[in-house]
């Protein structure tokens, strides 16, 4: 039998941080670039139907596009 505890502390991934980014920018909040930290990142494209999200920073011209996962866009009764 094991006493080690069965909870552990769950660690954001990379993809984690890129859906939570383009959510908020779906949504319409400001967030910092994931690869520079700069602090404007401009909404190139968005569809809020699909999802799909193209965001560009201001600071080092990086992209970042994908699609919001649908748990992220949907509002919590």
């Amino acid at each position: 039998m094991s006493t080690v505890p069965l909870a552990t502390a769950v660690l954001p991934t990379l993809a984690d941080f890129v859906d939570e980014t383009l959510a908020a920018a779906l949504a319409g909040r400001s967030e910092p670039c994931l690869w520079c930290g700069g602090a404007e990142s401009v909404v190139v494209r968005a569809d809020i139907w699909s999802g799909q999200v193209v965001t560009r920073c201001s600071s080092c011209g990086s992209e970042l596009s994908g699609v919001v996962p649908r748990h992220l866009r949907e509002v919590p009764r």
